[in-house]
């Protein structure tokens, strides 16, 4: 969060300072205009009776009017024109360009009304402006033009008042994000309460709903826990990330919801099923799909329930998929589903040893199972059995929540990925 507020606070000062500036710089153009304003007041005022005189004496005094007014102002620049538009003179302060006036004229005599326009000159700003000459009885008689020009305490003190917002603007998105973190992170605490509270909810859900299942099948939750169990195992022996892990638990969990839609008839059925019956049996990926497939919070366990029975050559069932086709967890779990079926009590079969349910589970290499995959379980197989296949049902229950804990609680996500397993492999 820290980060995250030091990342933004250099981008919020970046883009308001931006905004700041420019309304800094409308304030300076508008300053600046004043005081050029203010400034021509009292010459224009002085010379309008003698614009539209042809009197050389008059011609002569506004011309001396105009070269005092240089000296002693701000003005770099100056020229009256009369009620026709014409010029009567014009003064530039000896060191600037002759032509300085019309370079920045910009069609300004062309109006009635006041008109300015700011611009740089020798690093100052400086405006053009025209100013009407009025009389007694309100009526135009001339135009006042000039250039002015900002001396250097003024510059210093526009540059002073600039800098000083910029750094205000600094300041205060400072100062807020410092004030706002405690409350984020007040308010990211409760979020993460709320967040944990739902994650177990969720989990909660998983276990009951596969524990409802794995009973009506089977009467006892162990199958569904050790099946899990020997998943993650699976999983994290060949470098499977926190993610993919996290949507198998959840496929591991509710592989079998499909079951609901089958009847006992069938599902508890000891002896062998039929071809009717199997064909109706096949029938449980589909329904497990339809069940969870509306919530957005299981759609990724869909890669397990829906294709667990997926075999490796293509004569599985389901969608009738072929090698890698079939997603990785479900590649995966149904090595292990089928291993503790062998291995484990149904009703209609006795558990069979680990080293015979092994020699079944070679011999389907290649053709139910990935081979590739088959010679890692080959690695592990005997030590998962003796510490999860072979223990008590509580003892497995204990620590399958601890992992359910760490993969699906925990701050730290491993960023393994698939392309990892095939590294490995």
């Amino acid at each position: 969060m820290i980060i995250r507020l030091l990342l933004v606070w250099p981008f919020l000062s970046i883009l308001i300072g931006a905004i700041v500036y420019v309304i800094e710089l409308r304030r300076v153009d508008d300053l600046v205009k004043d005081l050029a304003v203010s400034e021509s007041r009292p010459f224009t005022y002085d010379n309008v009776d003698y614009l539209n005189s042809d009197e050389p004496a008059h011609r002569l005094l506004l011309r001396e009017r105009n070269e005092e007014h240089i000296r002693m102002g701000h003005f770099i620049a100056v020229a009256l024109y009369n009620r026709a538009r014409q010029k009567v003179n014009e003064v530039i302060r000896p060191g600037f360009d002759k032509d300085l006036i019309g370079w920045h004229k910009q069609d300004l005599i062309a109006a009635d009304g006041m008109r300015y326009k700011s611009f740089y000159l020798d690093r100052k700003i400086s405006v053009h402006v025209l100013v009407p000459l009025i009389n007694g009885s309100e009526e135009i008689v001339g135009y006042f033009e000039g250039v002015y020009l900002t001396d250097r305490e003024t510059m210093s003190a526009i540059q002073a008042r600039t800098t000083a917002s910029l750094v205000q603007v600094v300041v205060i998105i400072l100062a807020t994000a410092i004030t706002l973190y405690p409350i984020i992170m007040a308010l990211n605490k409760d979020l993460l309460r709320l967040s944990v509270d739902l994650s177990q909810a969720n989990i909660g859900m998983l276990k009951v709903l596969g524990s409802a299942v794995a009973k009506r099948d089977s009467d006892t939750n162990a199958h569904n826990y050790r099946v899990t169990l020997y998943a993650i195992r699976f999983a994290e022996a060949i470098g499977l990330g926190a993610d993919s892990i996290r949507s198998l638990i959840k496929g591991a969990f509710l592989h079998d919801v499909g079951k609901i839609g089958v009847s006992d008839t069938i599902l508890l059925k000891p002896g062998k099923l039929n071809g009717k019956e199997f064909a109706i049996m096949k029938t449980h990926p589909r329904h497990g799909e339809d069940i969870i497939g509306r919530y957005a919070w299981l759609k990724d366990a869909l890669s397990v329930v829906r294709y667990h029975h997926e075999k490796f050559d293509g004569s599985g069932y389901g969608a009738g998929l072929k090698g890698e086709d079939i997603p990785l967890q479900a590649r995966l779990f149904a090595i292990v589903d089928v291993f503790d079926a062998l291995t484990s009590r149904r009703p209609y079969k006795e558990p069979l040893p680990f080293v015979a349910a092994m020699r079944i589970i070679r011999q389907e290499s290649g053709a139910h199972f990935d081979p590739r995959l088959i010679n890692i379980f080959e690695g592990i197989a005997w030590d998962l059995f003796e510490k999860i296949g072979s223990v008590a049902d509580a003892a497995v229950e204990m620590e399958l929540d601890a992992l359910v804990e760490k993969y699906f609680n925990t701050s730290k996500t491993d960023n393994v990925q698939y392309d990892q397993f095939r590294k490995n492999l």
